[in-house]
């Protein structure tokens, strides 16, 4: 067993570079560069696959990493006992490519947190710059659907306002040569997806004929979500012999943790094999399995309906002012149904969380002792009142009861 670093890591989805070793040239840094040595020192192989790209460097043929990314994880001492896979041990599973192996899915350590402040689910919002539309458009809107019709814990939109989007499909500066098709990245590690898919336009343009877009875009989006490539450890598989490249790409430093539950039985119409053969693959039984155990669609045990009840109004009116003058009560009532129809009766003691606030002020923090068997709780009643003049607050003494949501056991309805 040895042990790698984490790192935040860029996957490139390497077409070019996969089939055709002769197209990446490395580039000649000096020996003397101390980010060789600090490679190296994350268990990367540099003899072949290592060339300087936009800021930083690509190693084992389809890693990107920033000097900073090395810096900072080199700091971190995130080490992972991982296990050295022997290729001479893996029969060919195909005939027409020599040193085939078995695969399972994959996913990096870090993955998307899936809960939000509305629900179990998580929105994830994706951008794609105009020039592409005519290119990617109909492909973008193929990938979501194939996503969303899953029922997992991630829900994906489009947007049109790039700063409102969780990942931004973007090109890529092509005034130099580049050496992938398409190129993401891993998850933070606070949870968000990884913010960018860079297009190489030199072959995905109005003039080029492609149909794997839409399974090369889900695969792009799998890497921003947390995927690594399924047959990370023997790119054979799904790339062929590659001359003078190493065909592990390794457990590099963020990890490639096995999914429980999916198969080790070779599946070669992954969309998150390593190499596309340019034809579509929309998701397999096994990918739908992996993306169901990552992101599994939770549901409350029950739902909280606030209800606020005007018990004694006063109020009075005149040709300047209104007079608000009001006792109110405030009772959560459980449900087992969001729509409100099926009354809930907790059959264990639980936390009901909220707080009190006057005059938009925070008066006190609540935590709700709830019994067992009952199906309300009264906050209490409070008496309101303001005045406003001319359509102007003058003065006001108004209290407010807000229920906050618990994730682990119940939502607001």
């Amino acid at each position: 067993m040895k042990k790698n670093l984490y790192i935040t890591l860029t996957w490139l989805f390497v077409l070019l570079y996969s089939c055709n070793k002769t197209d990446v040239a490395p580039v000649e840094i000096s020996q003397n560069d101390l980010y060789i040595e600090k490679l190296k020192s994350l268990g990367f192989d540099l003899s072949q696959g290592f060339f300087e790209e936009d800021g930083g460097f690509i190693v084992e043929n389809d890693i990107f990493l920033s000097r900073e990314d090395i810096d900072y994880h080199l700091s971190k001492k995130l080490l992972e006992v991982v296990k050295v896979y022997n290729l001479s041990t893996y029969a060919s599973l195909n005939s027409t490519k020599t040193g085939g192996g078995k695969k399972s899915q994959y996913r990096t350590t870090n993955i998307v947190s899936f809960i939000d402040h509305s629900s179990y689910t998580k929105t994830i919002s994706i951008y794609l710059d105009p020039s592409l539309n005519s290119v990617l458009g109909s492909g973008l809107n193929q990938a979501i659907i194939r996503y969303n019709n899953l029922d997992i814990a991630l829900k994906f939109i489009r947007v049109q306002n790039s700063n409102l989007a969780s990942i931004r499909i973007i090109p890529a500066d092509t005034s130099t040569p580049k050496k992938y098709l398409m190129k993401a990245g891993f998850p933070q590690s606070s949870g968000a997806p990884y913010n960018s898919i860079l297009v190489n336009t030199n072959y995905y343009n109005n003039n080029t004929v492609r149909y794997d877009i839409a399974s090369t875009l889900a695969h792009e989006i799998g890497h921003c979500i947390g995927l690594r490539h399924t047959d990370y450890m023997n790119r054979v598989f799904s790339c062929g012999v590659e001359t003078e490249v190493n065909p592990n790409e390794g457990i590099g430093t963020d990890g490639a943790v096995h999914i429980p539950g999916t198969p080790t039985d070779p599946e070669y119409d992954s969309f998150m094999l390593a190499c596309t053969n340019g034809v579509d693959r929309p998701f397999t039984q096994n990918d739908i399995l992996a993306l169901k155990t990552l992101f599994p669609l939770k549901a409350p045990s029950f739902y909280v309906a606030l209800n606020s009840i005007i018990v004694d109004d006063r109020s009075s009116y005149s040709s300047c002012c209104d007079y608000n003058d009001y006792d109110i009560k405030y009772e959560a009532k459980f449900y087992k149904d969001q729509t409100g129809t099926t009354p809930y009766y907790p059959t264990s003691p639980f936390v009901l969380r909220g707080a009190i606030f006057h005059n938009n002020s925070l008066v006190q923090q609540l935590n709700v002792s709830i019994p067992a068997g009952v199906q309300s709780y009264n906050f209490g009643t409070y008496t309101n009142s303001s005045v406003l003049e001319w359509g102007t607050t003058v003065s006001q003494d108004e209290h407010q009861v807000i229920v906050y949501p618990s994730y682990d056991l119940y939502l607001m309805r």
